[in-house]
């Protein structure tokens, strides 16, 4: 064989060897799964976990990033940088933190201004029905006395009681001004927040996964609205380009069957020290989360 023939063969056997390393390289980047991030809660790691094995189990492999974990922010930061794929989030929490001026409060239109709002390639998908609205709580017989039914009728409760909260907000106070409060104080456990709404001398301000979870609330009720505060519906938020039409169609067969009361059983489970992929996976198979 020749010099030039040995050198032809030498290169064709380079070049094929560089052909099968790139196809491998390929079909393990195709294969790797969907990198799902989350915030530190319970409550959106078992979210997380939900959306992980549930595309997982209709052959989108997917699973949570142990390191994956911060705000809304931080965790858009990394799907714009493509080192996550998915994050779980809620609709008010996702327009307030990227417009300086939010104005829709639910519905389609709060959806509409989120999806507007997002960074380019970044989407979410369809709402589950998981709320964490803020909810405003009063006693019983506060609501019998004065015919309150819903939270437009507000006006009817005395003037001036005391907003028992969980976290200090700019926006409660407003959200509610409806029942004309007077001073907000903020107290460290939902219970304390359900023990001084049952006496009849406060209202009360909780999460709507919080009261979910709060179980027995005994004398206390919650004043349904459709319209304030501003809504906190649970969606995914993910990277356009990383999804495929057989993932979203899973994602919105979780969001049909993802409820209040069953996250806010999961969350639970999770803070009691159950591994969250394992709860979401029970649930996910047999439809129950106890």
């Amino acid at each position: 064989m020749t010099n030039t023939k040995r050198a032809l063969t030498a290169l064709l056997t380079l070049l094929a060897a560089v052909t099968v390393l790139t196809a491998c390289g390929d079909d393990a980047a195709d294969d790797a799964p969907l990198r799902i991030g989350s915030a530190s809660t319970p409550t959106m790691r078992a979210a997380a976990a939900v959306y992980a094995v549930g595309l997982s189990r209709a052959g989108t492999p997917a699973t949570v990033d142990p390191a994956a974990v911060g705000t809304d922010a931080q965790l858009l930061e990394e799907l714009s940088t493509g080192d996550i794929d998915l994050f779980p989030a809620f609709t008010g929490d996702l327009l307030t933190r990227l417009s300086t001026s939010p104005e829709a409060l639910g519905g389609e239109a709060l959806l509409t201004e989120v999806a507007r709002a997002l960074p380019q390639g970044v989407a979410v998908g369809d709402p589950t029905g998981v709320s964490n609205r803020p909810q405003l709580l009063l006693a019983a017989g506060l609501r019998e006395r004065y015919g309150v039914e819903t939270l437009a009728d507000c006006g009817r409760l005395p003037a001036g009681m005391p907003l028992v909260v969980l976290e200090q907000d700019a926006d409660t106070p407003t959200a509610f001004a409806a029942c004309r409060p007077g001073r907000v104080e903020q107290v460290s456990e939902a219970r304390t927040v359900i023990d001084r709404v049952a006496d009849g001398g406060a209202l009360g301000v909780l999460p709507a996964l919080t009261t979910a979870s709060a179980g027995d609330l005994g004398d206390v009720r919650i004043l349904q609205s459709e319209d304030a505060p501003r809504a906190q519906d649970l969606v995914p938020v993910y990277r356009s380009a990383a999804l495929d039409k057989a993932a979203l169609k899973q994602l919105s067969r979780i969001a049909g069957e993802l409820t209040t009361g069953v996250l806010a059983e999961l969350g639970a489970r999770v803070a009691r020290g159950e591994d969250p992929s394992a709860v979401a996976a029970q649930w996910l198979a047999t439809g129950a989360v106890s």
